[in-house]
């Protein structure tokens, strides 16, 4: 059965363990293997910039994978007060509530990986903007609690928690908990984000292992706060 305490038993001791003994292993071979390189290459987005040390964003507007960031971020931006705003139409029932669960999940899940890229301030993988040490460029590696401006962190040490697969677990799990014969698919699509994530050298596997955990635990903790058992899967 789909449980939180079950996935708080899978990911924490997972995530502990990638820390230790996996993370820099195999972000220096998939960077060895030019898996970012090329990945990012078919994307139409050569100007991707762990390939050079120099003060620029994680990805130019140019190419397809510069524009699906963008366009990430833009619908993050939007998505939470929208969703809210039109269950203030819905009539009273499941699509309501799954429209509320929704947009509370994203507008939660949100804040609380920005104050957790706070609290753990670790470095990336790769220098991305302004010089940041990297575990590639410097082998700097490790966390720098409480680092930055207060419950914003700084750009060179938010890779812990990847903010981007916390979000796709809270964009697709709520409609998962409401229909469980979606869940696989849902999951499987929210787990090909953090997977590429790891793939681009853009975050350590357990970033996005504890992405996964947040996106998953704001929705489910949510959905016994705000709707209880009303509409099982």
């Amino acid at each position: 059965m789909f449980s939180l305490t079950k996935i708080w038993c899978l990911l924490l001791p997972a995530i502990l363990a990638a820390c230790l003994f996996v993370d820099r292993p195999l972000s220096r071979v998939l960077y060895d293997l030019n898996c970012p390189q090329t990945i990012a290459s078919c994307a139409g987005c050569e100007n991707w910039p762990p390939f050079v040390r120099e003060p620029q964003k994680p990805c130019s507007s140019q190419g397809l994978l510069g524009r699906m960031v963008e366009l990430g971020g833009l619908m993050t931006g939007l998505a939470a007060p929208l969703l809210l705003l039109a269950a203030l139409l819905l009539p009273p029932g499941r699509g309501r509530d799954l429209v509320i669960l929704t947009g509370v999940s994203i507008l939660v899940t949100f804040v609380l990986k920005n104050d957790l890229k706070w609290v753990f301030g670790r470095y990336w993988p790769i220098t991305w903007t302004n010089g940041n040490p990297s575990w590639i460029t410097d082998q700097a590696y490790g966390f720098h609690w409480f680092h930055g401006n207060f419950l914003q962190g700084e750009e060179g040490t938010g890779s812990f928690p990847s903010g981007h697969t916390a979000m796709a677990f809270a964009v697709l799990l709520p409609y998962g908990l409401f229909h469980r014969k979606a869940l696989p698919v849902l999951l499987l699509l929210a787990s090909s984000v953090g997977i590429l994530l790891v793939l681009l050298d853009y975050h350590f596997l357990s970033d996005v292992l504890a992405g996964a955990l947040l996106g998953m635990t704001c929705p489910m903790l949510l959905q016994r706060l705000l709707i209880g058992g009303r509409h099982p899967g």
